[in-house]
């Protein structure tokens, strides 16, 4: 160990020249949560969105041809169209919320309204205070940062 506190989520704010509905729909729309997926990738079904504290939005990722994975999360505050918060991943799929939500990572997504009717968007991602450092650093060794910041890069709103 190098001394240094083990990280334990991050943050991550981008701006759109769109009002918060707008950004608030992309995540929680079927149709137009299309930006998730990998580009290039085939998409081989339609999102699911479930928009209920204790619903869940699923998507089938494709990496490359030969591995695919649900993903998703299930919500645990909607606050349109200011917050959504959801525990990041899908029952069967990647992260497996088979086990429970307690240990799942959790995503919170702040809309605050800018001048001008733009939207600046706040996602924050963090591992529960009480899940050990070591699963977090297995966390961060995944790539769980680089995937949500390409994920997010994205999300492109005009």
């Amino acid at each position: 160990m190098n001394g240094q506190p083990q990280k334990r989520g991050f943050t991550v704010t981008r701006t759109y020249p769109v009002p918060p509905q707008a950004v608030f729909a992309a995540w929680t729309e079927p149709d137009l949560l299309g930006w998730f997926f990998n580009p290039g990738m085939p998409v081989e079904q339609a999102p699911e969105v479930d928009l209920r504290v204790g619903g869940a939005w699923r998507q089938l990722m494709v990496e490359h041809p030969g591995k695919s994975y649900v993903t998703g999360g299930i919500y645990r505050e909607i606050d349109p169209p200011r917050k959504l918060v959801f525990n990041f991943g899908a029952v069967g799929g990647w992260p497996d919320l088979a086990g429970g939500l307690d240990d799942a990572l959790l995503v919170t997504l702040l809309f605050n309204p800018m001048p001008g009717g733009g939207t600046e968007m706040i996602c924050r991602l963090e591992v529960p205070p009480h899940v050990s450092d070591e699963k977090a650093r297995e966390w961060f060794a995944l790539g769980i940062e680089a995937g949500w910041l390409q994920t997010i890069e994205r999300l492109k709103l005009s």
